[in-house]
């Protein structure tokens, strides 16, 4: 088989949130310019209107091996993100692990999420869980980078934001919980991919900032001009409303949390986003999504 070159990444999820936020990442970064970027997607005539021209499109689908070996050929490091549920993050997870090694890849990152390692009970969490242990077994040099909560799950306004801060504020009463931009999700899955020596065999809990919900609104009034309204919910309410596997998320959120050290994140990425920071680029850009 064809030795891969040092110069091949392969990403998983480009259009979506953290995908897309490594390929922004790689492409502003001199570094990587001679880097060639390919990515697998299940429509590439879909795909190719919203991504770069100089992207490597791949139809492929993270079930179905002989097209990830297809897209997999010839690439150094891949950048692996996998979707719920979490059986179906497990098959995703394996059947690319399997794939990735008939390829000869070097070397995979893997989105995984915060605590993995830490059993937690949490379906969606267990599962990665799984799927990293699957790529430690299978000898394939990897990088973990654990994501805690997404700050691009807080909407700038509107109804989203009015359920979201209501559903955390009932959720956490009190407790601090850290929150990481997918923007800087990318920042560190690029440093791996343009450094994979220095990044092999690191397992990196990613946050930005640490706040409780009334600290969030904090940082919202003082962003906006304006406190946000939230909704109130009876604890009792989100054990109804919510599926098994998002209520023992949040009740790990209480307990527990997440337990990414910020500040030695910060020496090593300066530019890491506050919640602060990410609602003011949001608030200043055209995307008000999020």
């Amino acid at each position: 088989m064809a030795m891969a070159s040092t110069k091949t990444v392969l990403i998983t999820g480009a259009t979506g949130q953290q995908g897309g936020a490594l390929l922004k990442a790689l492409q502003s970064n001199p570094a990587s310019s001679t880097l060639s970027i390919h990515a697998i997607v299940r429509d590439p005539a879909a795909a190719a209107k919203k991504l770069p021209s100089n992207i490597t499109l791949h139809k492929a689908n993270l079930t179905d091996k002989p097209s990830l070996l297809s897209a997999l050929t010839n690439i150094h490091t891949a950048f692996l993100i996998t979707i719920p549920p979490a059986e179906s993050e497990i098959t995703q997870g394996k059947t690319f692990v399997d794939a990735a090694k008939e390829a000869g890849v070097k070397h995979i990152i893997f989105s995984s999420v915060g605590s993995a390692e830490r059993n937690t009970g949490i379906p969606h969490f267990d599962s990665k869980r799984v799927v990293e242990e699957y790529i430690i077994a299978s000898g394939i040099p990897y990088t973990f980078i654990r994501p805690v909560a997404f700050m691009d799950n807080f909407p700038l306004a509107g109804v989203g934001r009015f359920f979201a801060l209501g559903l955390f504020k009932t959720a956490l009463g009190g407790k601090k919980l850290q929150y990481i931009a997918a923007k800087d999700i990318g920042e560190f899955a690029a440093k791996a991919v343009i450094d994979p020596e220095g990044w092999k065999g690191r397992e990196v809990e990613l946050a930005g900032d640490e706040l409780s919900i009334s600290e969030v609104l904090d940082v919202y009034e003082k962003v906006l001009g304006a406190r946000p309204w939230t909704v109130w919910l009876p604890y009792f309410v989100l054990k109804l409303m919510l599926p098994t596997d998002f209520f023992l998320m949040f009740k790990f959120f209480y307990d527990d949390g997440y337990k990414a050290n910020i500040p030695d994140l910060r020496k090593e990425h300066p530019a890491l986003q506050t919640l602060e920071g990410f609602l003011r680029e949001k608030s200043n850009s055209k995307d008000k999504s999020a």
